[in-house]
């Protein structure tokens, strides 16, 4: 059927007539809606525009605290108040006035506050710290002249407090303000001009957990930066807290034992590997760090010739001296080239390759078996065995308890040491073994070098019942703000030794005699009702002539004088605990290690096996 013509314009007519209908409503509904807001409602949003304005702030979280075994607080934060600026709300005449006030409140240089709160940046909405830790007075003057003030203002901004001052402080590092390089980096980049973060120890490595998640807030305020209401808060999420191993009263029995000293003590649980006690000798405050030391301060502190900021038990290499001998014996009985009855003279020194190899008892020990020889630390005995082993033997049996590699522990910086092979020395030295150097790497002198922590892991896996190297360890748990346990750190075996028991027994039955044994150099740690095992060292830190070998050490500058080593576990019948002790420049392990390690056993027997602790 053809189409009527007629009907077809009739309906397109109709159609047309609707669209240009529903344009009409739309359009007089948007002009409505445009003069409702910029004639009826113009005066009302152009007062906002000028008069006030939306800021954004991001919301600190509470940092996470640590704290002993026992939940003793170490590190916590306490109120402090910065001032800072928004470079967005400063008002357009008149900032040189306020520049000028601001840096005669806070007694700063206005050129400094011009520079912090015109520097160029695409956050000027974003707050811009002017000076840290303000004053009750400086506070109460800022707020004095507040309307005067457009742009400036003080924000809370918590600031780290450490209970305990220097207890371990080595081990808990220190907060600083961030630098630009660290705003610049990824790893901050949800991180302000204002912030603190962890600069070393625990608080640098631990930095993410103890942290928190930042929140945020917007609010709308006036003209003057006055707050007239909360649009939108994100909570931040608070820090989380971290329980270590450490108990904060051996440690400070350990800390008083070392007293002026320079050196260190670790104090480890044989079983668990957990760290009881880690001292460093000298230390610092860091509650001043926390706080901001001026320049002439923070100059005196790096520049200390004997290194407070360093942590000695993780990052001081010394030669193990006569410490080393419990793995020579190891070793030497393992290859099967000695028995506990084989014996060398001493007399008094060692005739090879040209030199005299002295012993430390110059008129010599005579005739001496293994036990004998750990009990006097008879050097020729320990020159003959290592003969007999080689250098490579010596460097596979020393890796075996961990000596040459960092131990893993859960703190920035620690050293590996060194243990010497022919090889290594042909790779760091271009230069061939010398038989000579094996005799001095067999009393723990020469290339040798081993941390104080690796002689406590080393001394803990010796003593240890199921012959396990545990890796030591400081973190226990970590808990959420509501006391949530969110995860937990089980003691870690790092292997296994191959030892046979017997060959263990004769080691220790020598470090038996060292501490009771008529002859025993290690007398000075005897413990009334607690049985030690223990082994002195001495290594020395200059080579003397012979005939300058009978000098007496307190003619000797300090810095030349020998090191004093001691390690030892107990009780001997169920091993529980492990010490190393270095002092540097202490002389002989026996008088100057010793008595220390002797106050730090008596410690733990009365905090952990009368009653007063746990382990």
């Amino acid at each position: 059927m053809i189409p009527n013509p007629s009907a077809t314009r009739s309906e397109l007519k109709q159609r047309f007539v609707f669209f240009i209908s529903i344009v009409g409503v739309v359009f007089l509904i948007l002009a409505s809606r445009l003069f409702y807001l910029q004639i009826i409602k113009g005066i009302v949003y152009s007062n906002l525009s000028e008069n006030n304005r939306i800021r954004a702030e991001r919301l600190t979280p509470p940092r996470g605290m640590i704290l002993d075994r026992h939940g003793r607080i170490l590190a916590d934060t306490v109120a402090a108040f910065d001032a800072v600026v928004v470079p967005s709300e400063l008002p357009e005449e008149g900032r040189e006035d306020i520049y000028v006030m601001v840096s005669t409140l806070l007694s700063l240089d206005p050129e400094e506050v011009k520079r912090v709160s015109e520097e160029a940046g695409p956050a000027r909405w974003k707050p811009r710290l002017i000076k840290r830790q303000l004053t009750r007075k400086e506070m109460a003057m800022v707020e004095g002249r507040r309307l005067e003030l457009t742009g400036f203002e003080i924000v809370p901004n918590p600031v780290r407090h450490y209970p305990y001052e220097k207890l371990l402080a080595g081990t808990l590092g220190y907060m600083g303000g961030i630098g630009k390089k660290e705003l610049s980096s990824p790893e901050y980049e949800d991180y302000d001009g204002s912030d603190y973060i962890g600069r070393a120890g625990l608080e640098r490595e631990w930095e993410p957990l103890l942290r928190g998640e930042p929140g945020g807030l917007h609010t709308e305020v006036d003209v003057l930066g006055r707050k007239l209401k909360e649009i939108a808060r994100k909570p931040p999420v608070p820090g989380e807290n971290i329980y270590l191993s450490i108990d904060i009263e051996l440690q400070r029995i350990a800390e008083e034992a070392l007293g002026d000293n320079v050196g260190s003590v670790v104090a480890m649980d044989i079983n668990t590997g957990e760290l009881l006690a880690l001292v460093t000798e000298p230390t610092f405050d860091p509650n001043g760090l926390a706080r901001g030391l001026s320049g002439d301060e923070w100059a005196a502190l790096v520049n200390d010739t004997h290194h407070p900021l360093q942590n000695r038990p993780i990052q001081g290499l010394y030669a193990p001296g006569s410490t080393f001998k419990v793995v020579m014996a190891l070793a030497g009985l393992a290859e099967g080239v000695i028995t506990q009855s084989t014996t060398f003279n001493c007399t008094g020194a060692l005739p090879f390759g040209g030199r005299n190899f002295r012993c430390w008892k110059h008129t010599g020990h005579g005739d001496v078996n293994l036990k004998e020889a750990l009990e006097s630390s008879c050097d020729v005995y320990f020159y003959e065995l290592g003969l007999l082993l080689g250098v490579d033997t010596i460097h596979d049996y020393a890796a075996l308890f961990g000596l040459g590699a960092p131990t893993g522990l859960t703190i920035p910086g620690e050293s590996g040491g060194l243990v010497p092979s022919k090889s290594w020395k042909r790779r760091a030295r271009g230069e061939p073994w010398y038989p000579g150097e094996t005799l001095s790497v067999s009393i723990g002198q020469g290339y040798l070098l081993t941390t104080p922590l690796q002689l406590a892991v080393m001394t803990a896996a010796l003593a240890n019942p199921r012959s396990l190297v545990m890796e030591p360890r400081l973190l226990l748990k970590a808990e959420d703000a509501s006391g949530e346990v969110t995860r937990t750190f089980a003691p870690r075996p790092a292997s296994e030794l191959p030892f046979r028991e017997t060959h263990l027994g004769m080691v220790r039955e020598g470090m038996l005699k060292v501490v009771y044994g008529e002859h025993g150099t290690g007398k000075n740690a005897q413990v009334e009702g607690l049985k030690v095992a223990g082994k002195t060292g001495t290594a020395q830190v200059v080579s003397m002539a012979e005939d300058e070998s009978g000098i007496d050490p307190e003619e000797i500058a300090w810095r030349h004088r020998d090191h004093a080593l001691f390690i030892c576990y107990a009780p001997v019948e169920d091993p529980q605990i492990a010490v190393s002790v270095v002092v540097d420049h202490g002389g002989h392990g026996g008088s100057g290690a010793a008595p220390i390690a002797q106050k730090v056993l008596a410690g733990y027997k009365k905090l952990f096996m009368e009653g007063e602790g746990d382990i």
